[in-house]
């Protein structure tokens, strides 16, 4: 009897008195060959983190700084999360005046604003799965609008494998919890534990909890930290890599033959003919072959003979192979093929349109969920209450309105196009139509609605301030263009009344 032949063990159940053999009813939870060793590990939503995500974010790193398509999928992500930045309509114009000013000083390191702190946080939380943002209280001497700054910092500060639990207070993952379930704080390394020049003098910190902005995708409940999106993919991308490497040595490998002379035995090398390509080995004093060179002739003993390795190759299934291994990858990164590689071939409106429809809806929704609620509400919040307890901005009875003041409208960058005329169009018959409000239509292309109306206001009143008629007012034009003062004049001359007489 051979292995193959063995039946596997059957489970046996009592039914009417008799054991009868009992069979998995979804395909996926039987235990045959065909499914055995396959994802039979049953873990919670935090072990699995624990122990891999280190190595997961140092591989999504090392990717990165090294493949082309992750950095590609990791600019994609970013500038269409983000763009040019999320920014926030306040209700009340000294509010928002003074936030414009802050957004320009509220980086810790100096070095962006407001709005490319958002996009660092993304493609922080893309590359190593979460972005960690500390913030930074200044005195008031420092001469900065509003004495508070925003410091990003890496997931790296927060050990996935630091847990505890000593006096009813319980660390897990480096985040701590109080008797309720509640975040009260984050144990962060001072600095960051893979930088040489610091790492012997580091130790933990604990970080008050709203101190803190964390930052994370989750998809378990329960789930405490966040994986590199690049998770599920990047077993492949270090294969397309290691493959596209071995396609381009062989490549050049091929490059390198030139001619091999194999003499007959009593041959006088004083009767070879003129030299053809590069002498690399002189007739009568050869040395063992251990390279080649481009275009050069080499010359054997009498006894030797070249034999060359004969690999599989995929041959000319190989832009089609790798075509389906980066459509995997595109899925896997959460965008588009054709965001991943640059590759249009084959595209059509409808086709394209779809895509881009369906990851603007992920898009959208990481937005809202993530970088709005997550990252801004938070920053927003902290900024105005340490604007009002500071000074800078005197309002009265602040804490008892605080809510209405953080009702704000997050606008984010309008999506462009891929046929400007059918989109306008088809936007333009909805609102005519009733169907899509003008605040739905405005927040499509980055404004509200208050201020596109207070900007359609201004270019109105200069016009006329100027004397100018402009078609795109319709108090002034029809659709077509034409003045309305000439239509109701054309109708009411009499001599282009038809005669009835």
């Amino acid at each position: 009897m051979t292995a193959a032949t063995v039946k596997p063990r059957l489970r046996m159940t009592m039914r009417g008195g008799h054991l009868v053999p009992v069979q998995a009813q979804y395909e996926g939870g039987s235990h045959s060959r065909r499914m055995a060793g396959k994802g039979n590990v049953i873990s919670g939503p935090n072990a699995p983190i624990a122990r891999s995500l280190p190595t997961l974010q140092a591989r999504s790193h090392n990717a990165i700084r090294n493949n082309a398509y992750a950095r590609g999928a990791k600019e994609a992500y970013v500038s269409n999360l983000v763009g040019t930045g999320i920014k926030p309509q306040w209700g009340d114009p000294i509010i928002q005046a003074l936030w414009d000013r802050w957004v320009e000083e509220c980086d810790a390191d100096g070095i962006d604003d407001f709005y490319g702190l958002q996009a660092l946080a993304a493609g922080a939380q893309f590359e190593a799965g979460e972005a960690l943002g500390r913030f930074r209280y200044r005195r008031t001497s420092d001469g900065l609008s509003v004495p508070l700054q925003v410091q990003v910092i890496e997931a790296e500060h927060l050990d996935p494998a630091y847990s505890r639990a000593f006096g009813g207070r319980l660390i897990k993952m480096g985040i701590e919890f109080n008797g309720i379930g509640q975040r009260t704080a984050f144990h962060l390394w001072r600095y960051h534990p893979h930088e040489k020049l610091t790492s012997e003098l580091n130790t933990r910190v604990p970080v008050p909890a709203d101190s803190v902005v964390h930052m994370f995708r989750r998809t378990r409940p329960g789930q405490l930290r966040g994986v590199p999106e690049l998770t599920s993919v990047i077993v492949r991308l270090y294969e397309i890599d290691e493959m596209q490497d071995a396609t381009l040595a062989r490549q050049k490998l091929a490059q390198l033959f030139g001619a091999f002379v194999k003499r007959k035995t009593g041959h006088d090398p004083e009767d070879d003919g003129p030299n053809f390509g590069a002498l690399v080995s002189q007739p009568g004093e050869v040395d063992p072959l251990s390279e080649f060179t481009p275009g050069g002739i080499h010359y054997l003993e009498d006894d030797e003979e070249i034999t060359f390795s004969a690999p599989p190759d995929i041959g000319s299934n190989y832009t089609e192979w790798l075509r389906t291994e980066l459509l995997a990858v595109a899925r896997g990164a959460g965008i588009t093929y054709e965001q991943l590689t640059g590759d249009l071939k084959g595209v059509n409106y409808s086709s394209i349109r779809a895509g881009l429809l369906e990851f603007r809806r992920r898009a959208e929704a990481l937005q809202a969920q993530l970088i709005v609620h997550q990252w801004c509400r938070r920053i927003a919040a902290k900024w105005l209450d340490v604007a009002v307890t500071s000074g800078a901005l005197p309002i009265a009875n602040y804490w008892a309105n605080r809510d209405a003041l953080l009702a704000i409208d997050w606008i984010a960058p309008k999506w462009a196009w891929v046929d400007p005329l059918k989109e306008v169009t088809a936007d333009l018959l909805e609102v005519r139509a009733g169907f899509k409000p003008r605040s739905e239509a405005a927040g499509e292309r980055g404004w509200s609605l208050e201020q596109l109306d207070a900007e359609i206001e201004n270019g109105n009143a200069s016009a006329e301030q100027h004397g100018l008629v402009l078609d795109s007012d319709p108090r002034h034009t029809a659709k077509n263009g034409a003045l309305h003062k000439a239509l109701e004049g054309l109708a009411n001359d009499p001599d282009n009344e038809e005669d009835d007489s």
